[in-house]
This record gives structure tokens, C-alpha cells and sequence, in this order.
């Protein structure tokens, strides 16, 4: 088997499920881990029927047991992986800090940061060997404050930095984050619909113009940078924040996309 094997957390909706379809427009096999195994079936039927090739697994990656039963279904599978995408998030709890909940946060925390640092350690043994790929779905509040985002905004930033030392730490691996834009899914419907009162009301009032001017990105743009970023980043970027539309990420889209014909 020489298709490469793409783990995407969060893959059964949105941003994750886009990257997913993306990928069998490039060839390579899918690995959907969710807590929504409906969902999942759902976008693996899908796919298949298109001729992709996937693996759907149930999981909860906050879970580390559910991580170690996610990496054994897939080296039981396909005996290799060769790139990662964390893509899972929560923006809850949104809350000022003064009035957080510190479990909530722990939640939070537990997903968006620690959920990819134990799939990283069980993956790296095998992206080492092929000189694999990982990338962490990052987002723009993590270079700005956003008031009512703190569990959030402060997670993704540890996410940047743990691209950074993953990138210092693994040189056979080329690691990178990717701001994906403010993009139309359940998340941003989330926000609209519970977090006025909640967040910074300049913030809040400008997501909400964004969906009312249609502005907001739709996930399969960024699904395909992330798509082939994980397949074909080069060594020079590892470690950088980039985002989804950056020149060079749509300049290699282009160059892929014509060299599969």
C-alpha cells in the first residue's frame, strides 16, 4: 500500500470533514475520528462512494485511552501513518476570566491542547519514518485578545507553541499550524446564537456582520490547504503559523492539483 494514511480529528462536520474530502481528491486514505459516530458513517459513506478510501473511528481524543485505541485501530488497519491533522476544538467555555469556570477550563484545555500532544506522541515514532507531517488548526484569537474567549484564545496559543517545539524537537517531522479563517460552521452558529452577552460585544457584533454580509469563509477552502499541507509541506516551512490562503499554500494547491491531472 502506497497511499499515504491522514489521521483528522474533529472530521465529522465542518472544517475536518472538508480536510477529509480533500484529501481522496488527492489520493490518500482518511483516518475520521469524531465523538459523533453517526456523523462519521454518514461522511464515510460519502466519500467511499466517490471512490475514497477511509477509516471512520469514534473516539473522544480528550480521552487518552480513546488515543491509544484510535492510533491501534489504525496501525492494525494500514500499519502506518503518515500525517496528522488536529483539528478538534471547543471555544467553551466563553466567559470572562473573573467569572470562568476552572473545570470548564480543564475541559477546554483538554481538547484544544493536550488532546494533540498525546496523539503527537503516538504518532511521531511513525511520522519519523517517512519524514511525516503535522498539522495543528490553530485560530487568529490566539495573536489577539478576544474578551470572553480566554479558555480559548489561550488554548490555541499553547498550540502555537507546541508547534514550535515540535518543530525544534523533531527534524525528521515538519510540523505547522494553520489559522483557517472565520469560517461558516456549527461553531461560528454557536457563538451567534449563545454568546451574546458573553464575549466582547465589538467581537461579538463583528462575527455577526461577518455571517450577515455572507463573509464568513466556507471550510472547504482551508480544507484543502490543510489537505495539502499534510501531504506535501515542504521541510522549509516547519514551524510556522501560516494562513489558509497564504501565496505559497495556493501556489502548492495549484502545483498538485495540475501534477494529478
Amino acid at each position: 500500500m502506497n497511499k499515504p494514511v491522514v489521521l483528522v480529528t474533529g472530521a465529522s462536520r465542518g472544517l475536518g470533514a472538508a480536510t477529509a474530502r480533500s484529501l481522496s481528491q488527492f489520493g490518500a486514505i482518511s483516518v475520521l475520528a469524531a465523538r459523533s459516530g453517526h456523523r462519521l458513517q454518514n461522511l464515510a459513506h460519502e466519500i467511499e462512494t466517490l471512490g475514497g478510501e477511509v477509516l471512520p473511528v469514534q473516539a473522544d481524543i480528550s480521552q487518552q485511552k480513546d488515543c491509544q485505541r484510535l492510533m491501534d485501530a489504525i496501525l492494525n488497519r494500514f500499519g502506518r501513518v503518515d500525517g496528522l491533522v488536529n483539528n478538534s476544538g471547543t471555544v467553551e467555555p466563553i466567559a470572562q476570566v473573573s467569572d470562568a469556570n476552572l473545570e470548564a477550563w480543564q475541559e477546554s484545555w483538554q481538547i484544544n491542547v493536550l488532546a494533540p500532544v498525546m496523539l503527537s506522541q503516538l504518532a511521531l515514532p511513525h511520522l519519523r519514518q517517512g519524514g511525516g507531517r503535522i498539522i495543528n488548526i490553530t485560530s487568529g484569537s490566539s495573536l489577539a485578545g478576544v474578551g470572553g474567549w480566554g479558555a480559548y484564545s489561550t488554548a490555541k496559543a499553547a498550540l502555537n507553541q507546541l508547534t514550535r517545539v515540535l518543530a525544534a524537537e523533531e527534524p525528521s517531522v515538519t510540523t505547522l499550524a494553520l489559522l483557517p479563517g472565520i469560517m461558516d460552521t456549527e461553531m461560528q452558529s454557536h457563538i451567534r446564537a449563545t454568546a451574546k452577552g458573553r464575549m466582547a460585544e465589538k467581537s461579538y457584533n463583528w462575527l455577526v456582520n461577518l455571517h450577515e454580509k455572507g463573509q464568513l469563509v466556507p471550510p472547504e477552502a482551508p480544507g484543502m490547504a490543510i489537505a495539502c499541507l499534510v501531504l506535501y509541506a515542504p521541510k522549509g516551512w516547519n514551524g510556522e503559523i501560516l494562513e489558509w490562503n497564504d501565496p505559497r499554500i495556493q501556489n502548492l494547491i495549484r502545483h498538485k492539483r495540475l501534477s494529478k491531472g
